[in-house]
């Protein structure tokens, strides 16, 4: 296929399936990228650019946007040196490049050798790389291109890559509810990973193929009749079962192909749910239902939003077949799953941003971004918002919908306010369960009351899932009593207090304590403490907020420190002062003085210092907090002493770090100080009582301005709790 051709097709195939693009900017797409590929080769004599236009159309034919076809055009471009991203957004915008960017991150995963929770493990890191929907299924559309050229291969690679098809891409396609790509990659796979049991199968099929056609092609005849006797318009055809399906069948429950009930089936789309209904009504009125067999998808939709009634019925001569009813939306969700809902884009009907970034929700796409960083229930919401739903039942078979991994507190609040409060128990199918006790799907899930119920407890706040659920429990703790709660949260404030290495007498200032509660938007500590006992806000929360007041102040000092060296420079520029340019200390009427800085206290730039005057030794600089001046006769050898203005010399500093004794602690900290650009000139690290450990650094600097935003980035680091300068 020469390049034009290349095009043309494509364009045909845009227009075919009614994808709104630009001609010319595809065309320059397609310009770019060959530039970059420059007729490179990949196995069996093809292009990379007829490969990747070859993705682009199997996106095309999901009829995704034209964002998600022109990034499949240049999906392979982050393997070659021109690539620059940069260039990428410039030309072709945002969101093709991070499509292209996202789907090059998918290639970096190795799925050799897999057990079962390096499987699980590694679909999970699949869907969160992949913050845009539309990178999966650009990456999708390259398996499946690759896959029905897959005898190409060599046998031993195609085994691999049919394995990593069947554990990875066939259960991602089913979980975004894409059927027409989940089936075909099972059956590619199970070809080529189980050729015997395959053809077994195909053969045995095959064997009776010609008589279970026309025994369909009599049932659908017969169901065509009956609805056009009820005037529902229906589109009635007979559904091929996939090889992997049934020989999965066959695995699991031991059949044989001719008892599979499903083998023969038939499927019904209509224009709306009261045809579905109706057309089970005639169905069930011509057939006779099998027993347990009937499934509705309808009211309980599966969580990658498939829709569908289920229903297996005995036919002529007591054949049981299946039937599948549908509307035309549902039928292209079971089809194309969140490929989907990018049809309504051709609609010209708006999608939202959060609509791109979709992850498989069932009712709506249209979602709102809710809650900014700050909001204490963030994490929550975005498991509500973007997490996997749990249907349950209530003992009158109504269905509630919660987010996944929430417990029988979660659903009663779900059904009021009044019965999470008066909850005591819960019962699921049901035996009774510990009320966190998390939900599965199709559970019956029964609450039982009490009108002598004490009400929810703080303790309820650590398993809850949903933020409605947490906000009533706090909304009911609020109103408990507020000398109980102040009570309550002063314990808990005091024992994070203890937990701090700042001293408690030094933290708890006034000062300090005013400064937080402004922050926290409280007027007195008590009603901090009484916010703290009914779970409003978090002690460790206010604790931080404290010692952010505290370091606040701390550089506050240091700064009023460098403003009185300043002033003392002012007052001695009338002076006649010799420069010891080399040394970084100006000494007051001394010319070509010796200087000496003590290794007692370290003074660097910008701290406060003073001159001791040493026999045969020049002038000792030291801090004028160092502890040795107290022994030393100060007062009569003593000598003003001063930085230079600017000091291009670097000082030794010496740091202590208290942290929690983990593995990587060390590391962490070495790595921040790399990612800071510093020296290090020494360091000793040591375990101490309460799996804590003390670190000594030692490391230049040329200014304490630089030293103080060493110290406040250490502080960050993960487990370390106190990093101060050693005096």
């Amino acid at each position: 296929m020469n390049y034009e051709e290349n095009i043309d097709g494509l364009i045909k195939l845009l227009d075919n399936q009614k994808i709104r693009y630009d001609e010319e900017v595809l065309k320059k797409v397609v310009d770019y990228a060959n530039n970059i590929y420059k007729d490179k080769q990949r196995h069996a004599g093809k292009t990379v650019l007829e490969h990747s236009i070859g993705v682009a159309m199997e996106v095309a034919i999901l009829r995704m946007d034209k964002e998600s076809v022109y990034a499949a055009i240049l999906h392979e471009i982050p393997k070659y040196s021109e690539y620059k991203y940069e260039e990428l957004v410039n030309i072709f915008g945002l969101e093709v490049a991070e499509i292209v960017k996202g789907t090059d991150k998918l290639c970096y995963l190795n799925y050799k050798n897999l057990n079962i929770l390096e499987t699980e493990k590694l679909r999970n890191m699949f869907m969160a790389i992949a913050k845009d929907v539309r990178v999966i299924i650009v990456k999708l559309a390259d398996r499946i291109y690759n896959m029905r050229r897959i005898k190409e291969l060599d046998p031993a690679v195609q085994k691999v890559k049919a394995k990593e098809t069947l554990e990875i891409y066939a259960p991602i396609a089913h979980r975004l509810g894409i059927s027409q790509i989940k089936s075909e990659l099972e059956d590619i796979s199970f070809r080529i990973l189980h050729e015997e049991e395959y053809y077994s199968i195909k053969d045995r099929i095959d064997e009776k193929k010609i008589e279970r056609e026309k025994y369909i092609h009599d049932r659908i005849q017969e169901i065509i009749d009956a609805l056009e006797k009820l005037q529902v318009k229906a589109n009635v055809y007979g559904r091929p079962k996939h090889f992997y399906s049934i020989y999965k069948k066959m695995k699991e429950k031991g059949y044989e192909v001719d008892d599979l009930y499903d083998l023969l089936a038939i499927r019904i789309i209509v224009d709306s749910v009261k045809d579905c209904y109706t057309t089970l009504g005639v169905v069930h009125e011509m057939y006779k239902p099998l027993p347990g067999r009937f499934k509705d998808y309808i009211a309980v939709p599966k969580t990658n939003m498939y829709q569908s009634l289920h229903t297996t019925v005995f036919g002529e001569k007591a054949k049981p077949f299946e039937i599948q009813i549908r509307t035309w939306d549902m039928h292209k969700v079971a089809d194309y799953g969140v490929a989907a809902h990018f049809l309504y884009k051709e609609k010209n009907i708006k999608l939202s941003e959060n609509d791109k970034k979709l992850v498989w929700l069932r009712q709506t796409l249209e979602l709102q971004k809710e809650f900014v960083d700050e909001n204490e229930n963030i994490n929550q919401i975005k498991v509500e918002l973007f997490g996997e739903e749990v249907f349950v039942f209530t003992p009158k078979g109504e269905i509630k919908a919660l987010p996944k991994d929430s417990t029988t507190v979660d659903y009663a609040y779900t059904i009021h306010q009044a019965i999470g409060e008066k909850m005591i128990g819960a019962k699921i199918n049901s035996k009774m369960v510990p009320i966190d006790t998390k939900l599965k799907n199709s559970d019956i899930v029964e609450i039982i009351t009490s009108a002598n119920s004490p009400g929810p407890s703080r303790d309820w706040l650590k398993f809850v899932k949903t933020s409605s659920a947490k906000n009533k429990i706090v909304s009911f703790l609020k109103k408990q009593g507020r000398e109980l709660n102040i009570q309550k949260g002063r314990e808990l404030f005091e024992k994070e207090l203890k937990k701090q290495r700042i001293n408690k007498e030094e933290l708890i200032k006034e000062e300090y304590i005013d400064g937080m509660l402004k922050k926290c938007n409280f007027n007195t500590l008590e009603d901090c403490y009484e916010n703290i006992g009914f779970g409003r806000i978090s002690q460790i929360k206010v604790i931080h907020k404290l010692i952010e007041e505290y370091e606040k102040d701390f550089k506050q000092k240091s700064i009023d420190s460098n403003n009185l060296i300043n002033d003392i420079n002012e007052k001695l520029k009338s002076k006649h002062i010799k420069k010891n340019s080399n040394d970084g200390v100006i000494v007051e009427g001394i010319d070509n003085c010796l200087i000496k800085f003590s290794k007692c206290c370290n003074p660097i730039p910008g701290d406060e210092i003073v001159g001791y005057i040493s026999y045969g030794k020049g002038v000792s600089i030291h801090r004028i907090d160092c502890k040795n001046l107290t022994g030393l006769n100060i007062d009569t050898r003593r000598i003003n002493v001063r930085w230079q203005g600017k000091v291009n010399l670097n000082f030794t500093a010496n740091i202590s770090i208290s942290a929690n004794d983990t593995n990587t602690v060390v590391s962490d900290i070495l790595k921040k100080l790399q990612e800071l650009k510093i020296d290090i000139t020494n360091i000793n690290a040591k375990k101490t009582n309460n799996r804590e450990c003390s670190i000594d650094i030692g490391i230049n600097v040329d200014n304490i301005d630089r030293l103080q935003k060493i110290i406040k980035e250490l502080r960050k680091v993960d487990s370390v709790f106190d990093v101060r300068r050693e005096k």
